[in-house]
This record gives C-alpha cells, sequence and structure tokens, in this order.
C-alpha cells in the first residue's frame, strides 16, 4: 500500500510537471507567433507617393512665393542637410553609394520587357498630315539665338531621323517623351504648366505650339526616373527603382521605358555628382548608349549652377558626349548667364519660379524654370520638326 501510495504520487507530479511544461511551451509558442511577425520595410522614395495617373511619384510641392527657402541642395552634399529627406528615414537606409559604374550593361539588342501600357502603340504611330511651319529666323531668348542654345548639326539630325526610325520598328509612342531627372525635375514648375494650359507663348514663340500638342500629356508627367539626389550611378542601380513601379532587379531607366514606352529622353543631371567626373562620364555614356538602342532619342542638356566646381566640369562632359554620339543638345546653361542671378535661388542649385509661363511678361525671362521651360520646348520642337519634316528643321 505504501508502494502504490509513493506511485500513485509520482504519476500526480509527473501530471503536474507535464500539464506546467505544455502550458509553458504553448504560452512560448504564442509569443513566437506573437513576435515573429515579418518587419515591414518601407523602401527610400525620397518623391511621394506614387501616383496613378502619371505612373510614378507626385511633384514636390513648393511654395511659391518662398523659391529660394524651400529648396535644398543637391543631396550627398557633405555641406548641405538634405532637409527634403523624410525626417524617419535614417542615412543608412538610403541605397549605397557605389564607387565604380554599374555592373548593369547595356544589352547590344533592343528589348522592350513588357507590354507598352495603353498610351504606348504597338505599330508605328502615323505622322499628321499637316507640314509644320519652319522656324522663324531670327528667334531670340534674352537677346540669344535659338541655334546657339538649341545644338542641332547635321549629323544630330540623321541621328535622330536613324533613331526615331528604329524607335518605330519597336513600336515607341512617337507622341511621348520622358523626364530623367534629380529635383530640379521634380517640380510643378518643370514643364508641367504646358500640359496645364497655364502659359502664353505669344506672337513671338507661338510657332511652338505644336510641339505642345505633339507631346501633349508628357509635360505634366514626372515618370519613375525622376528622384531627388539623383545620380548617374544610381540610373541602372535597382536599389534606386522605385519598388511600387518598377520589377524586382529592374532599374529605373528600363522601367520608365517599359511603363511610357517614348520616343525622346529629355535628360538632366549632373549637380549631385560633384567630384565624381569619370563615374558621371561613364554612366551617363552608358544611359545614351541604352537609349539609341532601344530606339529612344536622349536629349542632352546642361545645368545653371556651378555646385561640382567653377570649372563647370559635368557641363563639359554633357556637351562632350552630345558632340560624341551626335545628340541633340539643350544648352541652358549658356542661357542661364542671361538671367539675374543665373536664373538660381539662395542655394545657387535650384531655380527661381513664376505662376504661369507668360512668355508676354518680361519678367518670366528674369527667373529660371519659365527660361527653362521655354528652351526646352525650342528643343523639343526642334526634334518634333526634324522627325515629322526631316532636313527642313
Amino acid at each position: 500500500m505504501a508502494k502504490f501510495s509513493r506511485s500513485l504520487r509520482l504519476v500526480l507530479i509527473s501530471s503536474l510537471l507535464l500539464i506546467f511544461l505544455g502550458g509553458c511551451s504553448g504560452a512560448g509558442l504564442e509569443s513566437a507567433e506573437k513576435t515573429d511577425t515579418p518587419l515591414v520595410v518601407v523602401p527610400y522614395d525620397n518623391a511621394s507617393t506614387p501616383d496613378a495617373q502619371t505612373n510614378g511619384p507626385k511633384a514636390i510641392a513648393l511654395n511659391d512665393n518662398e523659391p529660394e527657402a524651400a529648396w535644398p541642395a543637391p543631396e550627398g552634399s557633405p555641406t548641405v542637410t538634405n532637409v527634403l529627406r523624410p525626417a524617419a528615414t535614417a542615412t543608412a537606409d538610403l541605397p549605397p553609394t557605389p564607387t565604380l559604374r554599374p555592373t548593369h550593361t547595356p544589352s547590344p539588342t533592343p528589348t522592350i520587357t513588357s507590354t507598352p501600357s495603353a498610351t504606348a502603340t504597338a505599330s508605328p504611330t502615323p505622322m499628321p498630315s499637316s507640314t509644320p511651319t519652319a522656324t522663324p529666323v531670327p528667334v531670340l531668348v534674352n537677346g540669344i539665338p535659338v541655334d546657339e542654345f538649341v545644338i542641332m548639326s547635321p549629323e544630330v539630325r540623321q541621328q535622330i531621323r536613324e533613331t526615331f526610325a528604329l524607335g518605330q520598328e519597336l513600336g515607341r509612342d512617337a507622341h511621348v517623351f520622358s523626364k530623367i531627372g534629380d529635383s530640379v525635375a521634380l517640380t510643378p514648375h518643370y514643364l508641367t504648366l504646358f500640359d496645364k494650359g497655364q502659359y502664353t507663348l505669344g506672337e513671338e514663340y507661338d510657332y511652338l505650339q505644336p510641339a505642345i500638342d505633339y507631346y501633349a500629356g508628357s509635360f505634366e508627367r514626372y515618370g519613375v526616373a525622376t528622384r531627388i539626389g539623383l545620380h548617374a550611378w544610381s540610373l541602372f542601380d535597382p536599389l534606386w527603382a522605385d519598388k511600387d513601379w518598377c520589377q524586382p532587379n529592374e532599374d529605373m531607366v528600363t522601367c520608365e521605358i517599359r511603363l511610357n514606352n517614348p520616343s525622346v529622353l529629355l535628360i538632366r543631371l549632373g549637380s549631385n555628382d560633384a567630384g565624381a567626373e569619370k563615374a558621371f562620364d561613364d554612366n551617363m555614356r552608358a544611359l545614351v548608349e541604352y537609349a539609341l538602342e532601344n530606339g529612344v532619342i536622349p536629349i542632352m542638356s546642361t545645368k545653371a549652377d556651378r555646385f561640382e566646381g567653377i570649372d563647370d566640369r559635368n557641363n563639359k562632359i554633357v556637351r562632350q558626349i552630345a558632340a560624341d554620339y551626335h545628340l541633340p543638345l539643350w544648352d541652358f546653361d549658356f542661357v542661364a548667364g542671361s538671367i539675374p542671378g543665373r536664373g538660381l535661388g539662395s542655394d545657387q542649385v535650384h531655380m527661381t519660379m513664376t505662376d504661369s509661363n507668360d512668355y508676354t511678361d518680361p519678367t518670366s525671362f528674369e527667373r529660371g524654370y519659365p527660361v527653362s521651360d521655354l528652351t526646352a520646348l525650342m528643343t523639343l520642337y526642334a526634334v518634333y520638326q526634324e522627325i515629322i519634316n526631316p532636313g527642313d528643321a
């Protein structure tokens, strides 16, 4: 009986231990389930939330009455605070800065990675039946003839025609251009007013209206290849691509061409590439080669600032690339010298602005963005005129 009692006590104690241990194990499992939830990592997006109408980040809304105070200098500068970076985003969360040219190499075969969007055409776009009026001569901006800042040699015109023809074979939309640029391009004051109807060309510049009509919809679109702090070396780095719009391991250039199917790329970079001129040169050439191979006409542009140094090395690189590849050059830097303060705000990088592009108002020619928009439109018109009426531009 004593042995049975001891056995019974052992059984009871064992049962209690099993119950206790089982409860602890269950609690531990429940706790693990609660704490093992995957972390939600929000990729760094220095623009804003994507916009369904523009297939890309929204613009940075600025106060028109305080244009200078609203702008930061280019990101990556050792002397400037990135005031437009979300406060909750640490520097460590930013894409790492590579020291070499991106490993991405443009494919020698033109590639369309997926079916173009609804706005794209699968076949060559019919040309308008009407012939555009020849550019009036002379056309001046602040006393500067247009052919001194829209550089279109016979070789450039031939390159435009050949690239456009290839693009039409690939189904590029002749009526669409895409923007590639940093924060200077990611603002409601960069070209968007032409789509919004907030402009007055006046008698002198009324000949440009056909280009506004032809490329309607592209002026207001920001796309996925515009980003604050964008460097040339970021273009083919998938870490910089917008994860909401781009496919896994897809870079922003490939993504933008896939989404927008443009016939023209308006390229405006260089302010954030201070101290890295070789990388800037290499990657801008990679961008140009990729565009040409895919039937997209690159328009190179210079900038008004001297952020990388007074020797203006990045603008020189842009001009040389345009000459080497026979590309249209929008030499805005040349015109900027005719604008008070080169059209720059207090940070000496971002431009001054007005509420509308009224080219009957002399004030518009004293501000950076209105003159930038006008000269960009002149360059787009020159490209448009060449593809519609080759040889007569």
